[in-house]
């Protein structure tokens, strides 16, 4: 498995970030935080027992205050590990000198971790057993500290046939974040380019906690499994706003019709590659305010339409010669309570690189996550 982890000011200054299984950067847990739940060797801590406990973490060093004693160290993270190793060394204190091994991950609002703190080994799940000397806490941003302008926090789920995703994957990170306050996490599992495959985050049944945004730029049309296609739509219902391109409307061909009333239109199929007229038919919406009138595409692949949801509304069609009539290549759609903005044109990077392109699916990604003004400009703090 491989993901690739795209920060803005990695960008700038850095480039690329290669990393693993399930890379959380150490900027995530910048903050103050206090404890919403913990246990103790298998046992409940009474929260009157933790209220006035918080830590202050910035930039890998934290500062944890109780009512009786302050500590001052680092932390690491190993993000080859799953779940992701963390590791905490205490500079100044009743332990100085002392190295704690622990586990951790981001969940909604938040993040947790089980620590050894009595040894023994680093612990392998998120509780605690009798008798295991491990430590469970739950933390959630002290009140009246949240960030004002933190950035979205961006899932990119890619891979599957036919196109070049790791390419792909670099062109929107990079072009996105140019445009957007975004931070993102991008997945491709390696050496999956085929049309039947379980990608790794969705075996978790929280995957998408601590994501603001999910785009989905995936390619695995034969993987119909109902549960499988519920796991991956319910937090979209709930609210999840997401991003979908592409080969996505082709994915997941379930005997049920829930992942095309998710994305907004059905497609089974395309014509032959060629460069088309794209018409903006919706110029007063934000997202497509600066779109030109017409945008003659490169050679790309035009997906034939073959209905569209009462709940989505196109904004843009490509003229197909093959079809005679324009095809909804760019549109908006209410799934539940979230929102989703969907584009089927990317068949090549070319395409994506074009800045008509990348300007049009930044401000979708925007307006899908609620930070787009009627102007198409990003909201305040959602400016690259």
């Amino acid at each position: 498995m491989k993901r690739l982890l795209c920060l803005a000011s990695v960008l700038v200054g850095f480039g690329w970030l290669s990393a693993r299984a399930a890379d959380i950067p150490l900027s995530a847990f910048d903050g103050i935080w206090v404890i919403e739940r913990a246990e103790m060797n298998g046992d409940t801590i009474p929260s009157s027992s933790v209220s006035e406990i918080e830590m202050e973490l910035k930039g890998g060093r934290y500062i944890f205050r109780s009512p009786t004693a302050t500590t001052k160290g680092t932390f690491k993270l190993d993000n080859s590990k799953s779940p992701v190793w963390m590791t905490i060394y205490e500079e100044e204190g009743p332990n100085s000198g002392r190295e704690v091994e622990g586990i951790t991950e981001l969940v909604s609002g938040g993040w947790r971790a089980v620590y050894a703190m009595q040894g023994g080994g680093r612990p392998s799940k998120f509780e605690t057993a009798a008798d295991s000397g491990q430590v469970f806490a739950s933390y959630k941003r002290k009140p009246g500290t949240e960030p004002k302008n933190r950035p979205l926090r961006g899932l990119m789920i890619s891979g599957g046939c036919c196109h070049d995703y790791p390419g792909q994957d670099k062109v929107l990170c990079e072009g996105i974040s140019a445009r957007a306050n975004v931070q993102w996490t991008v997945v491709r599992d390696a050496d999956q380019t085929g049309t039947k495959h379980k990608i790794s985050v969705y075996q978790k049944e929280n995957w998408s906690e601590g994501y603001d945004v999910v785009v989905h730029n995936e390619c695995f049309s034969d993987e119909k499994e109902l549960q499988w296609l519920e796991r991956i739509v319910k937090p979209h219902r709930d609210g999840l706003p997401a991003v979908v391109i592409h080969c996505a409307m082709h994915c997941y061909r379930a005997p049920t019709n829930d992942w095309f009333k998710f994305v907004g239109v059905t497609s089974h199929g395309h014509g032959s590659h060629f460069a088309y007229p794209m018409t903006n038919v919706k110029p007063e919406h934000p997202i497509m305010k600066t779109f030109p009138a017409v945008w003659q595409t490169p050679k790309e692949e035009l997906y034939n339409i073959t209905s569209i949801e009462k709940s989505a509304i196109p904004l843009a069609t490509g003229y197909s010669p093959e079809t005679k009539k324009g095809e909804a290549n760019v549109w908006i759609n209410t799934f539940g309570k979230g929102r989703v903005f969907g584009t089927t044109v990317g068949h090549y990077t070319q395409t994506m690189s074009q800045k008509v392109y990348l300007d049009m699916v930044a401000r979708g990604l925007l307006w899908a996550a609620g930070k787009l003004g009627e102007d198409g400009e990003p909201v305040e703090g959602f400016k690259p």
